[in-house]
C-alpha cells in the first residue's frame, strides 16, 4: 500500500472519486486516472491521465499550486455539486441478542449506568459530505475534504467500513422512505464544524510554514530598519547635534519606525492565510443496521438512547456529547436528565454530581 503525503495528489484523488471517476496510485508523487468524459473535457485532458508533481515524470501531466491545471480543478470545485441517494444491501445476519457484553466494554457512563433494553434491524441514514476549499496566502492551494454523519445520531465522522466497496451491493433508494432526523441548521452546523476541524488539519503544515516565513521576515526587517535608527542615533551623539539638526534626525527615526510597522504589516498580510469552502456535494446513503435500545440512569434521573451497531465495521458506533457535539464512548451523565458530556467538557465545567 502506497503512503501518500503530497497534499496535491491527496486532493486530485479525492475530486476524481467525487466525480465517479476512477485513481490509481502509481507512487507516491504520480496519480494515473480515467475521467468521465464531461470532467476530461473541461479539464482540456485526455480521459486516461497521469498527473504528477514531479516536472520530469515521463507521459504525465505536471501539476502544481501555480499551475493552470490546478486553476481549472478549483473552477470545476467552485460549482456546488448535487445531492444524491443511495441502499446498500446486507446479505448477512443482523443479530439483536448478546450485546450486553459489548454495550458494557464500548460503552462507559463514568458516573451512571447503562442497562440494555432489546435490539432490531434498521436502516439508518447517513450523509457522505465532500466540502471543497480554497486557500490563499503567499500562494493559492485547493483542496477537498471528507467524512460521513450518521443522520440519526448525529454523531460526525464515523466509518462506515467498506459499505461502499462492492458496486453489486449499491441499490436505488428513495431517500423520504426514512424520515431525517437532524433539521437542515443542524445539520448545517455539523457539517460547519466537522469540515473547519479537517480543512484546519489539512492545512496545519502550511500554515507552520508561513508562520515560520513571517517571523524569519519580520525579523529581517527589524534588524534591517533597528540598524538605520541606530546608525542615526549614533549620528547625533556623535556630532553632538541639538537644536533643529537634532530634531531633523528623531524625524528620520520616527519615520523608520512608521516603515518598519508598514513593512511588518505587508508581511502580515502577505502569510495571513484566507480559507473559503463550501459543500461541493452529498450522498445520502441508506444502510442496514441494528438500533439498540437501552436506559441510561444517574440517580434518580432516567433517560431512553439508542445506540446504533453496524454491519460493515462490526462495532457500536459511539455517542454524541450533548454539550460539545464530540463522539464519545466514556462519558459523565448529569443529574438532571442524564444527558450525556464528554470528559473535556465535564472537567472544565461544575456540574453537580
Amino acid at each position: 500500500m502506497i503512503i501518500v503525503d503530497d497534499p496535491i495528489i491527496n486532493t486530485l484523488e479525492k475530486i476524481v472519486y467525487t466525480y465517479d471517476g476512477v485513481a490509481e496510485l502509481i507512487d507516491e508523487k504520480t496519480l494515473n486516472v480515467l475521467l468521465p468524459q464531461q470532467i476530461a473535457q473541461a479539464l482540456k485532458l485526455e480521459e486516461e491521465t497521469t498527473f504528477s508533481t514531479v516536472i520530469d515524470t515521463p507521459n504525465s501531466q505536471f501539476v502544481s499550486y501555480n499551475s493552470e491545471l490546478l486553476n481549472r480543478f478549483s473552477e470545476i470545485m467552485a460549482s456546488s455539486g448535487s445531492v444524491a441517494a443511495l441502499g446498500v444491501k446486507y446479505d448477512g445476519y443482523l443479530k439483536t441478542t448478546a450485546f450486553e457484553k459489548s454495550i458494557a466494554q464500548k460503552i462507559v457512563p463514568q458516573n451512571g449506568l447503562i442497562r440494555f433494553i432489546d435490539a432490531k434491524p434498521e436502516n439508518t441514514r447517513y450523509i457522505w459530505c465532500n466540502v471543497a476549499y480554497t486557500a490563499e496566502a503567499d500562494e493559492k492551494r485547493i483542496g477537498m475534504v471528507s467524512f460521513i454523519i450518521n443522520e440519526f445520531t448525529g454523531v460526525a465522522p464515523v466509518d462506515i467500513g467498506d459499505a461502499l466497496l462492492w458496486e453489486s451491493d449499491k441499490v436505488p433508494v428513495d431517500d423520504y422512505s426514512l424520515a431525517q432526523k437532524l433539521s437542515d441548521n443542524e445539520l448545517a452546523e455539523i457539517i460547519e464544524k466537522i469540515s473547519a476541524r479537517l480543512v484546519t488539519t489539512d492545512l496545519e503544515n502550511w500554515q507552520a510554514k508561513l508562520n515560520r516565513a513571517f517571523v524569519r521576515d519580520e525579523e529581517r526587517l527589524k534588524a534591517y530598519y533597528g540598524s538605520i535608527s541606530m546608525e542615526i542615533a549614533k549620528k547625533i551623539e556623535h556630532k553632538g547635534l541639538d537644536g533643529d539638526d537634532k530634531e531633523k534626525e528623531l524625524a528620520r527615526i520616527e519615520a523608520t519606525k512608521r516603515e518598519l510597522e508598514r513593512k511588518i504589516a505587508d508581511i502580515r498580510e502577505r502569510y495571513n492565510l484566507k480559507v473559503e469552502a463550501h459543500l461541493h456535494s452529498a450522498m445520502v446513503l441508506h444502510l442496514p443496521t441494528v438500533h439498540i435500545n437501552c436506559t441510561l440512569q444517574r440517580k434518580k434521573a432516567k433517560r431512553d438512547i439508542t445506540l446504533v451497531w453496524n454491519p460493515f465495521t462490526k462495532i457500536i458506533e459511539p455517542l454524541q456529547c450533548e454539550m460539545s457535539g464530540e463522539p464519545v464512548y466514556e462519558f459523565y451523565l448529569d443529574d438532571k436528565d442524564a444527558k450525556i458530556v464528554a470528559p473535556s467538557v465535564f472537567q472544565g465545567k461544575a456540574l453537580k454530581l
